[in-house]
């Protein structure tokens, strides 16, 4: 299971299922909020109800201690599944992962703490700003196209209040009971980090993979935060490879 973050939706991953899809059966989908899952006035987006909704769709698909990719803020997803709500899983992958605070970045933060002030921002100056934001989320610059994908499910009225929603959801504290419990975690993790990350820096990927037992930690090279866009190959591979050492067929 591939589990997208923000400000992204499954989009990031067209270039990486096809290349594990080789090897293993890929499941990939939009959080409630994001891509072309529904998206509503008063939607209940928050850090906690997203995991149980992550529960109930592994049920849905019959799928036992199925291997998880977790990017970005998808590991408070996948972590809180398991460790709180007893979610068997399969070895794990965390990648340029927000887990243990803080984490957001300067701009996040600021959107979340004047939200009032960000919803009436007019929508063209709210487009411009989502869209500097997701500029920075790679190494090398998107393509106009690319950044058009990202970019596809923010804009108009819907789209930037959608956006507001999900910031607005932004928890550090769903974060914070999973740090102590993180020493008890038995699942095979491979903690997985673009080289150049420039929202969440490497030193991140290094104290994370300190705090878990017998944790791998592996950098993609030539790649920032969005990995999979950066190095779709690379980030692909690095996880096949931990999948096959665990035996995870």
């Amino acid at each position: 299971m591939l589990l997208h973050g923000t400000p992204n939706w499954s989009f990031i991953w067209r270039n990486v299922a096809p290349i594990l899809a080789e090897s293993w059966k890929v499941y990939v989908f939009d959080w409630p909020g994001f891509g072309t899952s529904d998206r509503f006035p008063n939607q209940n987006v928050s850090w906690d109800e997203q995991p149980r909704r992550l529960v109930e769709l592994i049920e849905h698909w019959q799928l036992e201690r199925p291997a998880v990719v977790a990017f970005d803020f998808a590991p408070i997803f996948a972590l809180r599944a398991h460790l709180l709500e007893g979610l068997p899983l399969g070895p794990l992958v965390l990648a340029d992962a927000a887990v243990i605070p803080p984490f957001a970045t300067d701009f996040s933060r600021q959107a979340k703490e004047n939200i009032g002030v960000f919803r009436n921002l007019p929508t063209h100056i709210a487009e411009g700003m989502i869209r500097a934001h997701i500029e920075r989320t790679t190494h090398h610059p998107m393509p106009r196209e690319v950044l058009d994908g990202y970019l596809r499910q923010w804009r108009g009225d819907e789209g930037v209040a959608a956006y507001w929603r999900a910031v607005e959801c932004y928890d550090e504290h769903m974060a914070r009971p999973l740090v102590p419990r993180l020493g008890a975690l038995e699942i095979p993790t491979l903690v997985l980090w673009g080289e150049h990350d420039a929202w969440l820096p490497p030193s991140m990927g290094r104290t994370l993979a300190a705090t878990i037992p017998n944790a791998t930690l592996q950098y993609v090279a030539d790649a920032g935060h969005f990995a999979p866009e950066d190095n779709p190959t690379g980030f692909a591979n690095a996880v096949g490879e931990f999948l096959r050492e665990h035996g995870h067929t």
